[in-house]
């Protein structure tokens, strides 16, 4: 026991691996993401209860998913081409993401439909925040966002986030309205960390 004590918990090998750099195909590197200002940073308490309402959310989709005898009568299918992004556009533009509505998207297409929602976001101008309408949209998919999660789609959950918080960290703190202008963005950032568990990415 005492021979034990001075060996350290954790032992490393310190060796020289620069060398095997050359042969080495693909180097991944850890996109940035932006920290919130102090006074924008949502508490853990709030964050918590986002998760738990999300929760209760996604358990009552789950059902219906399972059993479509509890669908709501006006569910029409939306046959949609993935790649037509005018088509998209339409879609987010014209339709409420109501139930009636999100049901009826195949939920193969919900990656889709949520990388060009991501996109979107690029048009955000420095200062401003997402829209209403678009917040809706981007909440009804994560609700219906299938588990377990296929690599694809946590890395579409990982661009939201970030996305999310490079908005967030553009947004004039010394404005009155910031905070409740942060609100939406914290709200996908703590779903995608917390509930997704893609917590590196947390606040």
């Amino acid at each position: 026991m005492k021979e034990r004590q001075n060996y350290s918990t954790v032992t490393t090998c310190n060796r020289d691996f620069s060398k095997f750099a050359r042969n080495q195909s693909c180097f991944v590197k850890e996109l940035p993401h932006a920290k919130a200002p102090e006074s924008l940073k949502p508490t853990i308490e709030w964050q918590n209860i986002q998760v738990a309402d999300f929760s209760k959310v996604r358990m009552y989709i789950s059902k219906l998913i399972s059993n479509r005898s509890l669908w709501p009568r006006d569910v029409i299918n939306i046959e949609i081409d993935p790649d037509n992004i005018a088509a998209w556009m339409n879609l987010f533009e014209n339709k409420d993401p109501k139930l009636s509505c999100v049901l009826g998207l195949h939920h193969a297409l919900l990656d889709h439909g949520l990388e060009i929602l991501i996109e979107m976001l690029d048009k955000v101008k420095p200062g401003s925040t997402i829209n209403y309408k678009t917040g809706q949209w981007i909440y009804a998919f994560l609700a219906c966002t299938r588990q377990p999660l296929l690599s694809d789609t946590i890395s579409i959950l990982r661009n939201l986030a970030r996305k999310c918080a490079e908005i967030r960290s553009h947004l004039n703190t010394e404005d009155v309205s910031s905070r409740e202008a942060a609100a939406p963005l914290n709200i996908f950032i703590c779903l995608v960390a917390r509930y997704f568990r893609q917590y590196d990415l947390a606040d």
